[in-house]
């Protein structure tokens, strides 16, 4: 199998955080092996790439995963006892000559290791590991390259199963935030606030069985402006009866056991109350959801031509949009975001502005497409979730069309 192969491959089928998927990436790039490290719960690839989180681990702890060969964990002896029987073998260590002698030996024939560096630091997501540790590898007459594309391919691809948690948590949002505008024009004479508003959304969430980290962000007029506005109570605005309203919520399917990954989904609408929109709103919005539309077009096109594009591509050709529109200086984030288990996960993400991400778009990743142009005195996003299956990239909820119309009285 070459790496083209590899872009073009079926969605992951065996399991969130493949190991066997993992080797495969490995073999096809000739990469001896991929050494990840954890210390104290720093770096969450380690957790997706071993498929569980460990509870109480305390020490530096390695996993070794050689591209011909068993998966290896090389751990503290005060740890050791915490890893379910299932995990790949331990070796315990218990003090440094005897950590760096375990490295040494699960690492004797490598040449190439990947491991969560990037060089210059093009992409944060990924360079997990200090420069020590990579100077500490590299001693051992080792070449590290990075892990993004094997990250990626072994941890960041959906399950049939975990698409299912995708479809169920966004068929809840698109719910939730529909329901939510109707609120809000209803209860507009008691001055609710935009921290009443969220917290309004994190009842809902429960009750529809969804989980979230933090969020949801509920901004009107001017702090629509601000793309990750958080409400706080006692600092939040009042919802009036004419303005403008963006909600951006994002959860997942709560999980039934703690090795159960379910993935996120993640949506941003915006709504005019009281009035109809003026011309200004209109045209920013209809250049946003232009852009959005014209992202998700090249990506659709260059998956059925069987050229799946790298992340920057994407950004590109919504950012041309909005730039031929003259709003360019005003959109001041990447068009979107990888989409896993964490709302902001460790795949590819559509990016030319924040980073240039050369990761390619992959089959069976999801990603956001969310432009947004910020005005001072309001903002637009439209967010959608996109999932690339065997078929092609799908638009996996419902995409805003029009700005809601919420009637005040």
């Amino acid at each position: 199998m070459s790496l083209s192969d590899i872009v073009s491959d079926s969605p992951n089928s065996t399991g969130p955080n493949s190991l066997d998927d993992a080797r495969q990436f490995l073999q096809s790039a000739g990469i001896d092996g991929w050494l990840t490290r954890d210390y104290r719960y720093t770096n969450p690839v380690f957790e997706a790439a071993l498929g569980r989180r460990v509870e109480r681990l305390t020490r530096p702890v390695w996993l070794w995963i050689p591209a011909n060969g068993e998966p290896q964990l090389l751990a503290h002896e005060v740890d050791i006892a915490h890893f379910p029987s299932d995990s790949p073998p331990v070796t315990a260590y218990g003090n440094r000559l005897q950590m760096i002698a375990g490295l040494k030996a699960g690492l004797h024939s490598a040449k190439t290791v990947a491991m969560e560096y990037s060089p210059l630091y093009e992409l944060p997501r990924v360079g997990r590991v200090d420069a020590g540790t990579i100077d500490l590898i590299r001693s051992f007459g080792v070449e590290v390259v990075s892990s993004g594309d094997v990250i990626q391919y072994a941890t960041e691809r959906w399950t049939p199963d975990q698409l299912q948690s995708h479809f169920f948590a966004v068929d809840a949002l698109d719910n939730i935030v529909k329901q939510t505008f109707n609120f809000v024009g209803e209860n507009i004479r008691w001055a609710l606030t935009e921290h009443d508003i969220a917290e309004h959304i994190r009842g809902r969430f429960d009750r529809a069985g969804l989980e979230w980290d933090h969020g949801p962000s509920v901004s009107f007029n001017e702090h629509s402006s601000i793309p990750h506005y958080d409400p706080q109570p006692g600092e939040s605005a009042v919802i009036r009866r004419e303005g403008w309203l963006l909600i951006d919520m994002w959860a997942r399917k709560k999980s039934s056991s703690v090795s159960e990954r379910n993935i996120s989904a993640d949506i941003t609408w915006t709504a005019k109350l009281g009035e109809p929109p003026s011309a200004k709103q209109q045209e920013v919005f209809n250049t946003v959801t232009g852009a959005r539309d014209a992202a998700f077009e090249l990506l659709e096109n260059r998956v059925l031509e069987g050229d799946n594009p790298q992340g920057w591509e994407i950004d590109r050709a919504a950012r041309d949009v909005i730039e031929k529109a003259g709003y360019g200086e005003f959109f001041v984030h990447r068009l979107g975001h990888s989409l896993g288990y964490e709302v902001h996960s460790n795949g590819v993400n559509l990016d030319d502005w924040e980073t240039h991400d050369t990761r390619t778009v992959i089959n069976g990743v999801g990603v956001t497409i969310e432009p947004g142009i910020y005005l001072p005195a309001f903002g637009v996003r439209s967010e959608m979730d996109v999932y690339l299956g065997e078929d092609g990239p799908e638009i996996t909820g419902k995409r805003q069309l029009e700005i809601v119309q919420i009637e005040t009285g």
